[in-house]
């Protein structure tokens, strides 16, 4: 091979490497969390940057058990456990993924199930740069509830789920558009639920520079809950990518 041939394939191999790298954005499945354990902050592997925030407050509601769904994995339980010293700015739980920008989409998803629930789990889809992308909201009868207008309070409910099984959540955020789109499979209703080119909560200017906390991301609390332990939403996968889920 010659000199030339030899540094094209070169710089081929890096930009393949590279963009396989890229892909993803965040990357959770808890394998490499020990049982018992709290979810590690910084997740191990490629991307790098990809991290698990919480605060000390609700470690009482976070642990890594044996997962019930896959043979020899892991799945991270949110429980509505008592905490103390809670505020309203202390109880999240959030993934958050490496940096992105608008002129890619983005797409957000993970698999979970609940487990007794008695409070409701609210979930903020966080894009690029301040993007608020959408509020979720799943109820204790295992609704499924997405907030239309943050002004008025509007709602819409997406579909109901069975709390002895598993459902996924899709969200594909294209942000120079400030639309996305949202498929929920696993509803009792059999059949997946699609919302199609639904603008975003909020459209922050693209022109201001990524903040740590404006990462795109995936935040959680409960409103209204028990404080029993026995509640909680488990996750069993938790992603952020650039490219389409199969």
């Amino acid at each position: 091979m010659n000199r030339l041939a030899y540094f094209v394939a070169l710089t081929f191999l890096i930009l393949s490497l590279s963009s396989c790298r890229s892909t993803y954005l965040l990357k959770e499945n808890f394998s490499g969390d020990a049982i018992g354990s709290l979810p590690l902050h910084y997740i191990p592997g490629d991307p790098a940057g990809d991290s698990v925030s919480y605060t000390s407050v609700i470690h009482p509601r976070l642990g890594i058990q044996a997962s019930s769904v896959t043979s020899g994995g892991k799945s991270l339980v949110f429980s509505e456990a008592p905490i103390t010293g809670e505020t309203a700015f202390n109880q999240w739980l959030a993934f958050k993924g490496t940096v992105s920008d608008y002129a890619q989409p983005i797409w957000f998803y993970w698999t979970a199930k609940q487990r007794n629930s008695q409070g409701q789990l609210m979930i903020d889809i966080q894009g690029v740069q301040g993007l608020w992308v959408a509020r979720l909201r799943i109820l204790p009868d295992g609704q499924l509830v997405r907030t239309i207008n943050l002004g008025t309070g509007t709602r819409e409910v997406l579909g109901h789920f069975n709390p002895t099984q598993t459902h996924t959540i899709i969200i594909s955020l294209r942000p120079a558009a400030r639309t996305y789109n949202i498929t929920v499979f696993g509803t009792r209703e059999g059949t997946a639920s699609n919302r199609l080119n639904v603008p975003v909560l909020t459209e922050p200017s693209p022109g201001r520079p990524v903040l740590d906390f404006e990462k795109p991301a995936i935040y959680l609390r409960y409103e209204n809950e028990s404080f029993n332990a026995n509640p909680a939403y488990i996750f069993e996968s938790v992603y952020i990518t650039r490219k389409q889920p199969d």
